[in-house]
């Protein structure tokens, strides 16, 4: 029986998959304050907001959160008014504020959070806030850029040409004239959507966004339809990832209600779909069965490590083998496409014995219907050593730098060729010996003249990375052969 066939209750009954439901929804028992945008307060997604308070205090009905509601004019404060009676039973407590800028509305949230909890520390008191927020501001919403920090890499190099630029202006390609685009400088990445930002669940001690600022505090956007004219000058086929800043699949629980109704990732997927637009989602939570597939433009990618691993360095995630499950239903239920972004590859004591259980996992879960797997090795930022040394013991942070080339290459520190070359074959190899020969591999931002090597080497395959679709598939949603939701 098909998903579409179904009732949202009859689908996550027999999925069986509560793990991910339930502990994302513990996380959200944690959030003290949330700061809501008297912008997206009413509508659909003023009903997304309601729905995450009714979330919240089914959880926990004894400790309702604080609400803070930020307005920005008149017609806000009459919006924040009306709000306050509608939620005055899903919170401990109101309080509208008014500011100047929306760039305030973090400042606020958190001198807020000072003053009920003025003991906690403050890395914890950012994880108990959540902004509910409003791309565009008063302004023009811009959900959809192209990423072009791929510069140096397989990122810039083997994908395809999203953007051209020419003097200090950047467009995405296709949305522009042909003559145009003949006098500019493509540019190859991807394009990166952005409703979700700030904290990832996942708490990934190796992750790059951990060195970036204003990342500490996590913000969803909830005016999701304002994508639309964006994604209408998309050309059909551009692939958007909507993954790159937040956690958007681990948080989507938090807005769907007892039916299975509300997703924000079923949004994005229906909008996009309905435009001949791909949307790509990575995650190292659980794809859920609340999700409608079929005939939807979707590339579902999990990230993946040996569970050892996981537990140490990617605390936040679930279990790899709830992942591996999350996946294999989206794929039986009729996902377009789908990848494995394997790593990074981290070589702790013992750490191959740990890899061949997660093979044997691979291989009993997903078998022949796996397609690709990108392959991505322990990469640094230069700032990484520093914040690394602050989470873990001087012995563990020696080992994994030692596993670098003393200079930064395409703004990171990474593992040497010959070290790159020996992981990509092991991987080649232990893929032969689970049985998984079809799985075609590449490696994730590596450096393109290493990486020809590899490729000539037979240790990986050429293709488009996890974020891309290949370019077969994308030329059949251009002519229109798939059957898709309509427009």
């Amino acid at each position: 029986m098909s998903v579409r066939s179904q009732t949202p209750n009859q689908t996550l009954m027999a999925s069986g998959s509560s793990f991910s439901q339930s502990i994302m929804l513990e996380r959200l028992a944690r959030i003290d304050v949330i700061a809501l945008d008297a912008a997206v307060s009413s509508g659909l997604a003023g009903e997304r907001a309601r729905r995450l308070l009714l979330n919240r205090k089914r959880i926990a009905p004894h400790n309702l959160p604080r609400v803070l509601i930020a307005t920005h004019n008149e017609d806000e404060q009459q919006q924040a008014l009306e709000v306050t009676q509608q939620f005055s039973s899903l919170a401990s407590s109101i309080n509208i504020l008014e500011e100047k800028s929306r760039n305030e509305t973090a400042s606020h949230a958190l001198t807020l959070h000072r003053h009920y909890w003025p003991e906690m520390l403050e890395a914890e008191r950012k994880t108990r806030i959540l902004l509910l927020g409003k791309r565009g501001g008063a302004g023009k919403a811009e959900f959809i850029k192209p990423f072009v920090g791929g510069a140096g890499t397989t990122c810039g190099t083997w994908t395809p040409i999203i953007a051209y630029q020419r003097d200090k202006k950047m467009w995405i390609a296709g949305t522009r004239s042909k003559e145009e685009e003949k006098n500019a400088t493509p540019i190859r990445g991807f394009l990166r959507g952005n409703y979700a930002q700030g904290v990832c669940p996942a708490e990934c001690s190796f992750c790059y966004l951990r060195g970036l600022q204003g990342m500490g505090i996590k913000n969803m956007l909830l005016n999701l339809e304002d994508v639309i004219p964006e994604l209408d000058t998309l050309p059909r086929g551009s692939v958007v990832n909507w993954a790159e800043l937040g956690g958007p699949v681990e948080e989507d629980p938090w807005f769907v209600d007892e039916t299975g109704h509300g997703s924000l990732v079923q949004t994005i997927l229906d909008l996009s779909t309905e435009r001949g637009i791909v949307s790509f989602f990575l995650t190292k939570g659980v794809y859920e069965p609340y999700l409608q597939l079929q005939q939807r433009l979707a590339l579902f990618a999990i990230s993946l490590n040996a569970p050892a691993i996981s537990s140490v360095f990617e605390p936040g995630g679930a279990h790899p083998e709830e992942r591996l499950k999350g996946l294999a239903w989206a794929i039986d239920h009729g996902l377009m496409d789908h990848t494995i972004r394997l790593g990074p590859i981290i070589p702790i004591d013992g750490y191959k014995h740990q890899y061949h259980q997660l093979f044997e996992m691979i291989r009993d879960i997903l078998g022949s219907r796996l397609k690709r797997i990108t392959i991505d090795l322990l990469r640094f930022s230069p700032q990484m050593p520093t914040i690394l040394r602050s989470s873990f013991p001087e012995e563990i942070v020696s080992s994994l730098l030692a596993e670098m080339e003393p200079a930064v290459k395409a703004h990171k520190y990474r593992p040497s060729a010959h070290r790159q070359k020996r992981l990509y074959h092991w991987i080649k190899t232990m893929l032969d010996h689970y049985g998984l020969p079809q799985v075609k591999t590449t490696p994730c931002k590596a450096d393109p003249l290493e990486a020809q090597t590899f490729l000539r080497a037979g240790d990986i395959t050429s293709m488009p990375c996890a974020c891309h679709i290949s370019y077969r598939d994308r030329e059949v949603i251009r002519r229109k052969d798939l059957p898709i939701l309509p427009h």
